[in-house]
């Protein structure tokens, strides 16, 4: 056990300086993610505007995205509405708008009767393909052309990250739970 020094008088002792105490707002932890956060916000906002000239919003674009980068083109909608980040209702009226435009269309889960597929139509390819070459331009000049040699290692840790998230879906075991009376 190590015990501080003392100061050997008490004048010496009514003026030293407190020693200041980090907050933990003050963390690099909490900076990063607000940098983090701040980032992905101001992006989202560009890649909005950017998606708006080719006449698709961005949760659309982003289902008619997830689907084209999919096996077989296709996807649960409870997976898509986990990596879309919506509601299992957000998922079904995004599907539903994007089946009444005819971007993709519904197939039953083969394994589960309760379960379906969004399918990739090639209408949806080919309104994806319209609004892709814009929207690479804006995400390289924005984001990707800021990472140089680094490229590689960022998109990896990216990668862990998200996948070391989605291992709790409810947040680390072993936490306690948020009571009204923490927030």
């Amino acid at each position: 056990m190590t015990i501080a020094p003392t100061l050997s008088s008490p004048l010496a002792l009514a003026d030293a300086e407190p020693t200041p105490v980090a907050e933990p707002w003050e963390s690099d932890v909490i900076t990063a993610y607000g940098l983090l956060r701040e980032a992905a916000a101001e992006l989202d906002h560009l890649m909005r505007h950017s998606l708006k000239r080719s006449g698709l919003q961005m949760a659309m674009f982003e289902l008619l995205l997830r689907l084209a980068r999919s096996h077989g083109e296709k996807q649960r909608l409870t997976s898509l509405a986990r990596e879309l980040t919506v509601t299992t209702g957000g998922i079904t009226r995004l599907v539903d708008r994007a089946e009444n435009l005819g971007l993709v269309r519904r197939e039953p889960c083969p394994d589960d009767a309760r379960g379906s597929f969004a399918v990739l139509t090639e209408e949806g390819k080919r309104r994806l393909r319209e609004a892709l070459p814009d929207h690479l331009l804006e995400i390289d000049s924005l984001w990707m052309s800021q990472l140089a040699d680094e490229r590689e290692l960022v998109l990896g840790r990216l990668r862990r990250v998200r996948d070391n998230a989605r291992r709790w879906p409810n947040g680390r075991p072993g936490l306690p739970p948020v009571s009204p009376n923490r927030i």
